[in-house]
């Protein structure tokens, strides 16, 4: 009872905007963050007198909320609605039945697991867990409805409101919703991905720059030591990239990039994460091997008994170096996309290693002309950004990270 008496806030829209915003930004704004209809949006926004936005909530989420609000150019208070007591409440104890005995409750995990046709569309093209004709993740979906009827159920117990009251508008979590098959996305993206990294970086430079230096220094030391120093810093890199997007979630939802973001993949699947930089090593080490056994295969013997430096040099240019190199680079490439969006499917939607990079490898390529138009322009910035001392890499290096949760938001989510 504690725990409902202190869901009592709920966070009103005045019908105001805040100074320096125009109706149509904050129309777009407010549809794409909450999944709403612009004609919704707009008539919400059209309202000439108090609109409840979100009504049940702690003074947490009532707080978060109406930062999220403030942010997207909307004027909003939380009111605390006091609670009524009807002392003709009965409290009555369930009745049970024989059958309570067998009925078994399957957590979403199992029933996702149990399924042979999809929950949503009725499809029976259900592969890996995941629907190949919609496009859902049954785990997901099945978490989503779950979470919905809860809320259903906590509306219908509630006592109905006076119908003569301002209307209500409920929305839907901040950043949330429902993890999909990757889609395909216009190749004009891979701008908006890298403009979105920029907004992360220039909410707090400081913080992104700090939690980068404090990143690199702690990297350096662990490489010093033998033999396990680069294994360890590989091992670690998931989940420090982890932390790097749950800052960036934590800016879609209203707070602050900080420094502490740089280790929040401790404390989450931290095992899945590590995980992937096993096998992100592993398969390194055997594509290495696989490059020098072509490079002593093609050219290194030849050039081991040449001992003319000219003879040497046009070893360097030969077709079989080439080819080496291109091999080394069919081989890098695939291992890249299994392993982009991995931290941010483990740590975000609590995926398995494996079942993530899989998921970012299909995500790559369902998106290669975005991601080569992506892989250009970064490469771009980053030698721009080496030019002054490399100084330019502590900005450049965080809006590149914050544009990979932007990219994963945009091909994940829709």
């Amino acid at each position: 009872m504690g725990e409902a008496m202190s869901d009592n806030c709920k966070v009103v829209f005045s019908g105001e905007l805040q100074p320096g915003f125009e109706h149509q930004q904050v129309l777009e704004a407010f549809s794409k963050k909450f999944g709403v209809s612009r004609e919704k949006a707009g008539k919400l926004l059209a309202a000439d007198k108090d609109v409840v936005l979100k009504g049940g909530l702690d003074e947490a989420r009532a707080t978060k909320y109406q930062g999220v609000l403030e942010k997207l150019g909307l004027v909003v208070r939380i009111d605390i609605v006091e609670p009524q007591i009807d002392s003709s409440t009965l409290a009555l104890e369930p009745i049970e039945t024989p059958d309570d005995e067998s009925t078994v409750v399957m957590n979403p995990s199992e029933l996702a697991a149990s399924l042979n046709n999809c929950p949503k569309c009725g499809s029976s093209n259900v592969e890996d867990g995941a629907c190949k004709d919609c496009g859902i993740i049954l785990e997901k979906f099945l978490n989503f409805q779950a979470r919905q009827e809860e809320e259903d159920e906590d509306e219908w117990q509630a006592k109905p409101e006076n119908p003569y009251t301002s209307p209500k508008a409920e929305l839907v979590e901040p950043v949330e919703g429902e993890l999909n098959e990757p889609q395909g996305v216009p190749t004009g993206n891979a701008v908006s991905w890298l403009a979105k990294g920029w907004s992360h970086f220039k909410q707090n430079p400081f913080a992104w720059i700090l939690a980068l230096v404090v990143w690199f220094l702690l990297a350096m030391v662990v490489s010093l030591i033998p033999l396990l120093g680069g294994i360890v810093v590989n091992l670690l890199t998931p989940i420090i990239t982890a932390g790097f997007i749950i800052g960036c979630r934590a800016q879609d939802d209203g707070d602050d990039f900080s420094v502490g973001h740089l280790f929040a993949g401790f404390s989450t699947n931290t095992g899945q994460l590590v995980l992937v930089g096993v096998i992100y090593f592993g398969v390194m080490i055997l594509v290495t091997v696989v490059l020098m056994g072509s490079f002593f295969g093609l050219v290194g013997m030849q050039a081991m008994d040449a001992q003319d430096p000219e003879m040497m040099v046009s070893m360097l240019a030969s077709p079989g170096l080439i080819g080496a190199i291109l091999l080394g680079t069919l081989l890098f490439i695939p291992v890249m996309m299994a392993y982009l969006f991995a931290p941010a499917l483990v740590a975000l939607d609590d995926l398995k290693a494996i079942e993530a990079m899989k998921m970012s490898f299909s995500g790559c390529l369902k998106n290669l002309l975005p991601f080569t138009v992506y892989g250009l322009l970064a490469m771009i910035m980053l030698i721009v950004a080496s030019i002054p001392f490399g100084l330019g890499l502590l900005i450049v290096l965080p809006v590149l990270t914050a544009s990979i949760y932007a990219a994963y938001r945009d091909i994940y989510y829709y």
